[in-house]
């Protein structure tokens, strides 16, 4: 038994020699000796240029990458100061009901934000707990069209993309309301008193 086993030991690591060796072989023959061929002839061709062109080409390209970063340098802290500049309110609404107008989930961030601003303002006014607030606009217990409460019911949801085929038209959905309709409800209902 024991015998067998060291016999059947022996193959493998006699297996696994002539691998090894047959594998040595090939990578110095396909990888190696042409890797060191090629860094040879590198040497030899940079060797046999000029040092003087050598030195020029180097001052060329350290005043090309000086002159490409002093003038790319300007150009982002141009970019950074307009970036810094601290927005308001007013330019994120903006920016949201721009891209509402192109995207089906700006829609949805504008109906979450509108639903989270309109339960706000009566939560304030009525003196109620902003939970209440938000059940009553969820409920449609609003002076809304239904069109515009299920707007705003949507943006109390998670977000669920539609899924449409090539041809066909997708179902419905409450986020496909006009919205210029949207902001009109909600200015009047804010603006209650």
């Amino acid at each position: 038994m024991w015998r067998q086993r060291l016999i059947v030991i022996l193959a493998l690591a006699a297996a696994v020699e002539i691998v090894a060796l047959a594998i040595r072989g090939l990578l110095e023959d396909a990888l190696i000796k042409p890797l060191l061929y090629t860094i040879w002839g590198a040497i030899r061709i940079v060797e046999s240029i000029p040092q003087g062109v050598i030195w020029l080409a180097f001052v060329m390209a350290a005043s090309v990458i000086t002159l490409v970063s002093v003038w790319g340098g300007r150009q982002r802290e141009v970019r950074r100061d307009a970036d810094d500049v601290p927005r308001g309110r007013v330019y994120e609404w903006l920016r949201l009901v721009t891209l509402a107008q192109r995207h089906e989930y700006s829609r949805w961030r504008m109906a979450q934000r509108l639903m989270v601003l309109l339960a706000e303002t009566i939560a304030a006014r009525e003196r109620i707990e902003l939970r209440i607030a938000r059940q009553r606009i969820a409920s449609g217990a609003i002076d809304a069209p239904q069109q515009v409460v299920a707007f705003l019911r949507a943006g109390a949801d998670s977000y669920r993309p539609r899924h449409r085929a090539l041809l066909q038209r997708g179902e419905a959905s409450p986020l496909d309301v006009d919205l210029n309709q949207v902001v009109d409800a909600v200015e009047r209902l804010v603006h209650d008193r």
